[in-house]
């Protein structure tokens, strides 16, 4: 397990859990803590809470030095932005002897990390966002974990893994997750599994981030939740227009929840989804939003709302909410724009948002189907 945080240590937890010889690839004080005294997996039932003692390294150089015989995969959980480093660092190390598979939030990782791993210059976003690469493979988990404290990881109830049915060794890692009682969905198109898990990360992410509140907050606001619905009617658009399908992923029915967006008023939308998405995010803040806090300038905004606005225009699309919501955040991390003026200030993003999108005329129909 390459990048052994929240999600990684979850995901290598339960192989290793069902019997699995796991290596995690691990820094800072969770890996520090892991390597010192175990993970802890708290679950959402007391049976799907568990202590293991794994093997925790700090390179996949050492990782490989560690394993023998060789690893029979590597799978990748780094943030989006970390994807060529490790594609590099996995090379370097004398390149994959298994199947590569990236579990990774966002489009576009697996493409930078075969070019990586050949040594080669990645293609830009706006290609390898919608491109389907043969030598690393594609997965998605949509359980929902966290860091407790360094050393323990809490998940929490439902979701599950999908795995797209040509990566090379996904089926025994399905097998595995399956043991440990996880539920395991197949894709027969890595593009659909990918972005249909986009759409579900996109939900609260940019906007939390950028108002430094929780989704709790957040999504309660019908004004703000307008603006996740038109996020998501741009890159629907953009997947019709590419011919990009949607799919239900454990514990979540995206294709009737697409549908829903497609066509739905706002105001309908919020009614029926709000409340639940809320109570469902809580308190915990998503990835981009974590990152904001912890000050890295750096965002896997790109490979979310960031990839959605490059595919478009590389297409002749417009994406203008998903273009303004990752400028604003790529802004706030890189310091060229001021948190302050953001924090805790919905009305200032509402504000960048409809300045950013320009007129009405500008967008697509499909963009705007619903907005009232």
């Amino acid at each position: 397990m390459v990048g052994a945080g929240a999600l990684g240590s979850w995901v290598g937890a339960q192989l290793s859990h069902s019997g699995v010889d796991t290596t995690l690839v691990a820094r800072g004080a969770h890996g520090a803590a892991m390597a010192a005294g175990g993970l802890t997996i708290i679950g959402p039932e007391a049976d799907r809470s568990f202590r293991i003692s794994p093997t925790v390294v700090s390179t996949v150089g050492d990782a490989i030095d560690a394993t023998s015989p060789p690893f029979d995969a590597i799978l990748v959980t780094v943030k989006s932005w970390a994807s060529a480093t490790v594609g590099a660092e996995i090379r370097s190390a004398g390149g994959a002897s298994g199947p590569v598979i990236s579990l990774q939030n966002g489009v576009g990782n697996e493409a930078m990390l075969a070019a990586a791993l050949g040594g080669r210059a990645p293609e830009p976003l706006s290609e390898r966002a919608v491109g389907v690469c043969a030598s690393v493979g594609s997965g998605s988990v949509t359980v929902g974990v966290s860091v407790e404290r360094p050393g323990v990881v809490a998940a929490s109830p439902g979701g599950g893994v999908g795995l797209a049915r040509d990566a090379a060794g996904a089926d025994i890692i399905a097998d595995r997750l399956a043991a440990a009682g996880v539920p395991v969905v197949w894709s027969d198109d890595a593009r659909t599994l990918k972005w249909s898990k986009l759409l579900l990360n996109m939900l609260g992410a940019a906007t939390t981030a950028i108002v430094d509140r929780p989704p709790v907050d957040i999504l309660a606001r019908r004004d703000i939740f307008a603006i996740e619905v038109r996020a998501w009617r741009e890159t629907l658009a953009v997947m019709h227009d590419l011919g990009i399908g949607t799919m239900d992923l454990p514990g979540y029915h995206v294709t009737r929840l697409a549908a829903a967006v497609r066509w739905a008023p706002v105001a309908v939308l919020h009614r029926l989804f709000a409340a639940r998405l809320a109570r469902a995010r809580g308190e915990r803040m998503p990835g981009v939003g974590t990152d904001l806090r912890a000050r890295r300038s750096t965002s896997e905004i790109e490979a979310m709302h960031g990839a959605v606005a490059a595919v478009a225009a590389a297409h002749g699309m417009h994406a203008p909410t998903c273009r303004v919501l990752s400028s604003l955040v790529l802004g706030l991390a890189d310091g060229s724009m001021d948190r302050a003026a953001f924090a805790g200030r919905p009305e200032a993003l509402l504000a960048a948002v409809d300045a950013g999108r320009g007129s009405p005329e500008q967008a697509q129909p499909e963009q705007v189907h619903g907005d009232r």
